[in-house]
């Protein structure tokens, strides 16, 4: 009887020891998927930029929400894709854009710096 009960103890604890490496690993392998999950979501996204399949528009500037897909590093063409021809230019290592609608893009050597939107 002594001995029945300790092979009981035994076989308890082994079939308890089993189920906690089962749960450990589940657990390291959910850590594990986080950890990749959060690395996607706090890495940095592409930049949207206009692509080529979008219709050029002459009066893109028009358009606020043409205005609010402006990213920083845009191209010059990027930006011309998007808003169309400005009014006037303004060159150098900074240069500004401007348009009818007083809104204005400034390029820092040839990549988008800042802009103000229309009011």
């Amino acid at each position: 009887m002594h001995k029945l009960l300790i092979s009981l103890f035994l076989s308890t604890l082994a079939m308890g020891a089993y189920a906690q490496d089962a749960r450990i690993a589940q657990l390291e392998k959910d850590v594990q998927d986080l950890k990749e999950r959060v690395a996607r979501l706090e890495s940095p996204a592409a930049p949207t930029q206009p692509t080529s399949k979008q219709p050029v528009s002459a009066d893109g500037w028009k358009s606020l929400t043409n205005w609010r897909a402006l990213r920083k590093d845009m191209t010059p063409a990027d930006v011309r894709s998007l808003l169309g021809e400005p009014v006037r230019l303004d060159g150098g290592s900074f240069a500004n854009w401007y348009y009818s609608n007083r809104g204005v893009v400034t390029f820092y050597e040839d990549k988008v710096y800042m802009w103000q939107e229309p009011r």
